[in-house]
């Protein structure tokens, strides 16, 4: 997985200075958070789309219990409480389908990149020229429903509604959002637990 990662741009960025590269991820009560703890060379930020305390302490309970560190946050990806420029990476798996305003999250991902910063991203993606829009915000604040509601599971518990399967046009979203390069790639190891056919977006500031 480390190679993998690496190969992604992850794992090995560019440092600004001589510091440890410093990585968010949009997910904290996870295996994959307390494994990049664990297996990165870089000081590791999560956090959870969670604003009631009580139930992040039971979240960072749970983080603890998979052996990780540290106590759950709440950061919500359109509203970034990093300054500009102070991450080496961002790393986001299946988070940006259950964002309405996902070109907010994308612009804030470039906000706190510095220049050659990576963005690595999994979401749903159709494989086509346009995203299928799901659900959406009507105007008095509803959600309306375009497809047949689609829930995916989430570490908080039950599940959280997917608005979007991406298409290729989401790769000029990441170019207006500031990204100067930006790609779909498919990583392929059965021994890291990566099968053919996952795409992944790789953009770097």
């Amino acid at each position: 997985m480390r190679a993998a990662l690496a190969r992604l741009g992850l794992g090995v960025p560019e440092p600004v200075s001589a510091g440890v590269p410093a990585i968010y991820v949009t997910e904290q009560a996870s295996p994959t958070y307390v494994w990049m703890q664990r297996h990165l060379d870089a000081v590791v930020h999560g956090g959870e789309f969670e604003p009631d305390v009580e139930r992040r302490k039971s979240l960072s309970a749970s983080l603890v219990r998979m052996g990780g560190r540290g106590e759950i946050v709440f950061r919500d990806v359109t509203r970034l409480d990093f300054a500009d420029g102070v991450l080496d990476a961002v790393v986001s798996f299946d988070v940006l389908e259950h964002v309405p305003d996902h070109t907010r999250a994308l612009a804030e991902f470039a906000r706190v990149l510095r220049p050659g910063g990576v963005c690595v991203a999994t979401y749903p993606f159709n494989d086509r020229p346009r995203t299928l829009v799901r659900a959406r915000f009507d105007a008095a604040g509803g959600i309306e429903h375009l497809e047949p509601p689609e829930y995916h599971g989430d570490p908080i518990g039950g599940g959280i509604l997917c608005y979007y399967h991406f298409g290729w046009d989401m790769l000029e979203a990441w170019r207006d959002a500031g990204f100067r390069h930006v790609e779909m790639a498919m990583p392929y190891s059965l021994a890291a637990g990566l099968p053919y056919g996952m795409w992944t977006l790789v953009a770097r500031r």
